[in-house]
C-alpha cells in the first residue's frame, strides 16, 4: 500500500511542480510584455512632449495658449517621468486602488471607450467579401435585386 501511496505523492508532487513552472513562465512572458507596452508608452509620451513643446514655440511667450500647453508639455512630461520610474505591478496596484476608489468613473471611462470602438468598426471600411445581400440596410440605396440598378441611375 506504500508503494502506491509514494507513487500517487510523487505524481502530485511533479504536477505542481510542473504547474509552478508553468505559472512562473506565464507570470514572466506577461511581465514581460507589459515591460514592451511600458516602454512603448514612455516613448510615445516622450514623442508628444516634444510636439507640444515646439507647438509652444509659435506662440508668444506670455501668451495663453502658450501657457496652457507649457502645463499641457508638463502633465505629459510628469507622467512619463512616473512611467518611466515605477515598476508595471506597483502600476498596477494603483489603477486598481484607483479603480475601487472611483468605480463610476472607470464604468463611465469603459463606456465611452465601449462606444468609442464601436463607432470605429462601423466607421471601418467593410471587406470586399461582404455582399450587399448580407446587409440589411444595403436595400435602402437600390429599389431592384442585387446586382440591378434603379432606373434612374441608368441613365
Amino acid at each position: 500500500m506504500t508503494d502506491s501511496t509514494d507513487t500517487a505523492q510523487a505524481i502530485k508532487d511533479g504536477a505542481q511542480d510542473l504547474a509552478h513552472k508553468a505559472q512562473e513562465q506565464v507570470t514572466g512572458a506577461a511581465e514581460d510584455a507589459a515591460e514592451s507596452a511600458r516602454q512603448t508608452a514612455v516613448q510615445q509620451a516622450d514623442t508628444y512632449a516634444d510636439a507640444v513643446h515646439d507647438a509652444e514655440q509659435n506662440f508668444d511667450p506670455n501668451s495663453l495658449q502658450a501657457e496652457a500647453l507649457r502645463q499641457v508639455s508638463s502633465t505629459i512630461e510628469g507622467f512619463t517621468s512616473q512611467l518611466r520610474d515605477k515598476p508595471v505591478d506597483e502600476m498596477l496596484d494603483d489603477a486598481a486602488v484607483f479603480a475601487r476608489r472611483n468605480p463610476l468613473l472607470v464604468l463611465t471611462g469603459a463606456a465611452v471607450l465601449g462606444f468609442a470602438a464601436a463607432r470605429f468598426m462601423k466607421a471601418s471600411p467593410r471587406r470586399s467579401s461582404t455582399r450587399r445581400g448580407d446587409d440589411p440596410w444595403a436595400g435602402h440605396l437600390y429599389a431592384g435585386p442585387v446586382g440591378e440598378h434603379n432606373s434612374k441611375d441608368a441613365s
